[in-house]
């Protein structure tokens, strides 16, 4: 493989190499065989003087085509010889080029023969002129109305990677800690592997929205919030309190962060009156038995169908009260048969789904009362149905 690699590079200087990664999480995988079979491209001579032209096989990515799995439809490219351009080009509904039709590396002519529908040039320039407002529109429309898949070619792939990034920060309504985590995720190109790249990413975060989730964590309606990190199992407690009343509740704290959560919540001048657990945990142990010992008017709640010990065993549909507020049970297994998602309803909604959702995952289903088809129904019919502004916190 790398000696078929390195002769590709040989022959196609300008083309870049990387393997594909496969991706993980709670999301059904659609293939897209179209997108990832070896093309057959006419080389040319590849050995001696008179040898006989070889016809060889390799991948997109072998092609330098970058194909991010969100949105999992649309291809970045760079500069692409004539008959690699004509190999891959039925794949694509859509074609679309930022440098300008004069660009001697856009082979429309075989793009279209090849049967593309739509083969367009939207301008989006790069340093030292970065693009317009009127460009920045027209390339969102492309991307907003083209039928996929779509290929966007640049000179390199990293403006298209750009325009990307732009297009699923203003649809999903991205923050600007959301988008570099996606960049970073996704392994972008013009993001992190590229030294040439900085004024295009320097412009790309101007133009996103300056308030990200750090800024969304103050009093809302009422509420007190807190997110706490056990560095050593990676998981996120949530500290809720009623501004008003000063009652709180301790969602999936961890026994060896006891004493630092005891403490947060004497600061802040707060009664703990529950601690709640999402599930049984397989990677830590909660403190709420400790922490009932040393506050014994604090009890602990968790699903009646988890199987586990507590003061209050809850159903879907149960609320947990403090003060003004107050947790609405929602029954979410798949990564355990107790596993409860706590939805906290206001402008907007907080949701606390445990290992239920994590971050670009879910928790695991190979183990305790485990079962991915219930974990994925749960996932798409009771969480992402929820209204478009609630705020996810995860596990």
């Amino acid at each position: 493989k790398f000696e078929r690699s390195a002769s590709i590079r040989r022959q196609f200087p300008s083309l870049g190499y990387r393997p594909t990664l496969p991706k993980m999480g709670c999301v059904e995988s659609t293939p897209q065989p179209q997108l990832v079979e070896p093309v057959a491209i006419g080389m040319g001579p590849v050995g001696a003087k008179g040898d006989t032209p070889k016809e060889t096989e390799f991948s997109m990515s072998q092609l330098g085509i970058e194909t991010p799995h969100i949105p999992g439809d649309v291809c970045l490219c760079g500069r692409l010889p004539a008959a690699a351009t004509a190999a891959i080009a039925p794949r694509f509904k859509s074609w679309v080029n930022v440098n300008g039709a004069e660009d001697p590396d856009f082979h429309a002519e075989a793009i279209r023969n090849a049967g593309v529908q739509h083969v367009e040039v939207r301008l989006f320039p790069g340093p030292p002129k970065m693009p317009s407002d009127e460009q920045v529109e027209a390339a969102m429309q492309a991307l907003d109305t083209l039928p996929r898949p779509i290929m966007l070619q640049c000179s390199s792939g990293n403006r298209a990677g750009a325009m990307l990034l732009l297009w699923l920060m203003r649809k999903h309504g991205y923050s600007l800690e959301s988008a570099k985590q996606f960049a970073d995720d996704s392994d972008l190109k013009f993001w992190r592997r590229c030294a040439a790249c900085g004024p295009m990413r320097e412009w790309l975060m101007e133009k996103m929205p300056a308030a990200d989730v750090a800024r969304l964590l103050k009093p809302s309606e009422g509420l007190i919030f807190t997110q706490l990190f056990d560095p050593e199992s990676s998981t996120y407690t949530y500290l809720l309190a009623c501004e008003k009343t000063k009652e709180a509740v301790l969602i999936d704290p961890v026994l060896e962060q006891k004493v630092r959560d005891l403490a947060i919540i004497s600061e802040q001048g707060l009664t703990l009156k529950y601690v709640v657990n999402t599930h049984c945990h397989a990677d830590h142990i909660t403190s709420g038995g400790v922490i009932r010992k040393e506050l014994p008017h604090v009890k602990t709640v968790i699903a009646r169908a988890s199987g586990a010990k507590a003061d209050i065993l809850i159903d879907a549909g149960d609320k947990v009260s403090f003060g003004r507020l107050s947790l609405e049970a929602i029954a979410t297994p798949g990564h355990t048969d107790g596993c409860m998602t706590y939805l906290l309803s206001g402008s907007p909604s907080f949701v606390f789904t445990g290992d239920t959702l994590l971050i670009r995952g879910c928790g695991r289903t190979d183990f305790q009362q485990g079962n991915s088809g219930m974990l994925y129904d749960n996932v798409h019919t009771k969480i992402f149905t929820l209204p478009g502004d609630t705020l996810v916190y995860p596990g």
